[in-house]
């Protein structure tokens, strides 16, 4: 599994309903997926140093086949998380192994500490979750999504 992160050129292309050139292949967003595009076009304009976290893509031919980032850039040594598989590649053991390699990235890159959101409905996230360590540490009604689970790994330095 190659974890490929979109340039800020990338994601605002993707943004704006365009295509875009990663590692020199065509590719479009899901349409299933685009209002993760909307949240994350929002905190590379609000910060352009954030682009590198916030969105990193599992391609193959040119399809999405699941997406992990931050929703923005690091705020004293603390992200948060959101990823996402296609249905089609789900229970196949893609998210386990991206959520390992960008939380190795994230510690390589400084972070101290990741949060995630979960709804207490989605049970397979929450044991994703559960077998990197997250604990539970809270909870908050999301706008658009409801009622969510508040999780938080705190990560070892890397070296």
């Amino acid at each position: 599994m190659d974890l490929i992160p979109l340039s800020a050129d990338a994601l605002l292309s993707l943004a704006g309903g365009g295509t875009a050139d990663v590692d020199g292949v065509a590719v479009t967003w899901p349409t299933d997926d685009l209002r993760v595009l909307g949240y994350r076009r929002h905190a590379l304009l609000s910060d352009a140093g954030s682009a590198p976290y916030l969105l990193h893509v599992v391609l193959e031919n040119g399809t999405v086949l699941a997406r992990i980032g931050c929703h923005e850039g690091p705020r004293d040594g603390v992200v948060e998380i959101g990823y996402a598989v296609a249905p089609a590649h789900r229970r196949q053991g893609l998210a386990t192994a991206m959520v390992r390699e960008f939380l190795d990235w994230l510690a390589l890159h400084g972070v101290a500490t990741v949060r995630a959101s979960v709804s207490p409905g989605n049970t397979a996230s929450r044991a994703l979750l559960d077998r990197f360590g997250f604990v539970q540490v809270g909870s908050h009604i999301d706008e658009e999504d409801g009622l969510e689970l508040e999780l938080t790994l705190e990560l070892s330095p890397a070296g």
